[in-house]
C-alpha cells in the first residue's frame, strides 16, 4: 500500500512537470505549427505536378543568362472578381532571417517608422513570444524597392501592407496608435545570390 502512494505520487509530479514544460515552452503551439508547416509542404508538393511549367531565360544586370521555371496558376482579381492566369517562380529563396513582431505603431517621421514591440518570434513560427516592451525603428530609406525596367531579371527590397505593394511610407500615417503584426524577412535569391529585405505590415 505504501509502495503504490509512493507511485501515485511520483505520477502525479511528472503530471506537474509535464504541463509546467508544456505551458512554458508552448510545446503544443510549437509542434502544431511544424505539422501545419509539413501538411502545407506536402499539399505543394502533390499539386506541383499537375501544374503547366514552362520556362524563361532573362538576362541579369552583369549580363549572365537567367534561366527561370515557372507555374502557371490562376488567381481572382481582386478589382473584377474575374479569374486571371498567371506564371510564378517554382524556385525557393534562401530564408536568412524571418522575424514577427507585435507591438503598437508609435510614430512615423524622417521616412521611419517607430514600433514598440510586446511580442515577437523569430524562428519563422506564427506563435509569438511576449517580451518586455522594445522599439524597434524601420527605416524606410535602408529599403531598395526601384524596379529596373533595363534589365530582365533583377532582384529588389520589398514593402507590403496587406500584401499589397507600399508606394510611400505616407500609407502607413493612418497605423499609428494601432496594434499590428509585422513580418520581418530577409533572403537570398536562388538565381544570382544576391540579398533582398522584405518588410511586411498586417492590420489584420
Amino acid at each position: 500500500m505504501k509502495k503504490r502512494k509512493i507511485i501515485n505520487i511520483i505520477l502525479i509530479v511528472l503530471i506537474v512537470i509535464g504541463i509546467f514544460f508544456v505551458i512554458r515552452f508552448d510545446l503544443i503551439g510549437k509542434v502544431e505549427n511544424k505539422i501545419q508547416q509539413q501538411k502545407i509542404k506536402n499539399e505543394t508538393s502533390a499539386e506541383a505536378d499537375g501544374y503547366e511549367l514552362i520556362t524563361e531565360t532573362f538576362i541579369d544586370k552583369d549580363g549572365n543568362e537567367v534561366v527561370v521555371e515557372m507555374r502557371k496558376i490562376v488567381v481572382k482579381d481582386e478589382e473584377t472578381g474575374e479569374e486571371v492566369e498567371m506564371y510564378e517562380d517554382t524556385a525557393e529563396p534562401k530564408i536568412i532571417h524571418d522575424y514577427m513582431y507585435k507591438g503598437t505603431v508609435e510614430k512615423i517621421e524622417n521616412k521611419k517608422v517607430y514600433f514598440v514591440v510586446d511580442k515577437e518570434s523569430k524562428n519563422g513560427s506564427y506563435f509569438c513570444e511576449e517580451v518586455k516592451n522594445c522599439q524597434i525603428i524601420f527605416d524606410f530609406s535602408s529599403y531598395n524597392t526601384e524596379v529596373d525596367t533595363s534589365v530582365g531579371y533583377f532582384v529588389c527590397d520589398h514593402l507590403t501592407l496587406d500584401f499589397k505593394y507600399l508606394d510611400n511610407i505616407e500609407d502607413l500615417k493612418k497605423l499609428v496608435g494601432k496594434y499590428i503584426r509585422v513580418q520581418d524577412s530577409r533572403y537570398e535569391d536562388y538565381y544570382t545570390g544576391e540579398e533582398y529585405k522584405v518588410l511586411n505590415f498586417f492590420t489584420e
